[in-house]
This record gives structure tokens, C-alpha cells and sequence, in this order.
């Protein structure tokens, strides 16, 4: 058992979630997934959604959206239109729906809900805002994913004590 699942194992029942932080590309998704598998090594169920870049000659051309209870995927955004415009990204309304409602799922049917990753759309109540919401009513333990720059934010957001437990993910 690795030193991160020891410690989310110790976490569980004691506070509402963790925070993984790291700048882009520092492998928040890649360390998250590896957590999920390993917690379910430890027959503990867990729901939510990862993530991953969509790369195009190394350069970031978009993201999928997984679903972590059924594996099913779909485009969450890409450089081009059309979708909801967000910075340099189109998110695609359907995708939004489908990872919202992945979320609000796991949060009744996982004990740990992974959300990769909450970010200024879902800050300004867009995105996954809303399930994450429900995840935050229905007491499972939440890890959500953040960038540095706005972990407080997101620990407020989410209602999360000051002293919420924060694993930084380093670069490289």
C-alpha cells in the first residue's frame, strides 16, 4: 500500500475530502487515477470523473471527460466551436451534462468521488458546479483536483475546513 492511500485511508470519515494540486501537466489526473485504482484494490468504491488531456503534436488541443463507475467517455472541449466558450475552450454542453451528472451519481453510489478537476468554471458555478454540489450534500469523501493558484478558492467553495487536507502533486 503506497503512502497516499494510507493517508486517504486515514482521511475517511474524519474530513469531507482532499485537494491534489499541481501546475499543468504535473500528473494530477495520471496520480488521481492511480489513487481510484488503488482504493478499489482496497474494495472501496469510487465514483466521479477524470480528465485527461487530448494531445496533438504535445500541445493541449482539449479534454475528455471519464466516467470512473462505467469507463464511458466523451469530449468535454476542444479549441474549436462549437460548444460553450470558456477561455480558449468550447465545452460541449452534452459532455458537461454527462460529467455532472457522473458526480451526483457516485456521490449516492461511491464512497470516494473523484472530480478532476474543479477549476474557475465550476468556481463560477458552471460546469461541474452542480454535481459537485450534490457529492457535497450526500457525504461521500471528495478529492477534487485544483490548481494551485486556487486551492483556497476551492477549499471555500467547497466548504472545506481550513485545515483540509492538501496533497501537492510536484512538476515533473
Amino acid at each position: 500500500m503506497t503512502g497516499a492511500l494510507e493517508r486517504i485511508l486515514q482521511l475517511l470519515g474524519h474530513c469531507p475530502g482532499l485537494i491534489i494540486t499541481g501546475p499543468i501537466g504535473s500528473g494530477k489526473t495520471q496520480t488521481v487515477s492511480g489513487v481510484a485504482e488503488e482504493l478499489r484494490a482496497q474494495s472501496i468504491s469510487v465514483g466521479g470523473v477524470v480528465s485527461p488531456r487530448v494531445l496533438e503534436y504535445g500541445l493541449t488541443t482539449g479534454y475528455i471527460v471519464r466516467d470512473l463507475l462505467s469507463g464511458e467517455e466523451r469530449r468535454l472541449c476542444t479549441e474549436n466551436p462549437p460548444g460553450i466558450r470558456f477561455r480558449r475552450f468550447y465545452f460541449s454542453p452534452t459532455a458537461l451534462e454527462f460529467a455532472n451528472a457522473a458526480v451526483a451519481r457516485a456521490g449516492h453510489e461511491a464512497d470516494v468521488v473523484v472530480v478532476d478537476e474543479v477549476g474557475p468554471l465550476e468556481l463560477g458555478g458552471g460546469g461541474m458546479a452542480p454535481g459537485v454540489q450534490k457529492v457535497l450534500h450526500s457525504g461521500a469523501f471528495l478529492i477534487m483536483c485544483v490548481r494551485p493558484w486556487l486551492v483556497e478558492e476551492a477549499c471555500l467553495w467547497a466548504g472545506f475546513p481550513k485545515t483540509a487536507p492538501i496533497w501537492e502533486v510536484p512538476l515533473g
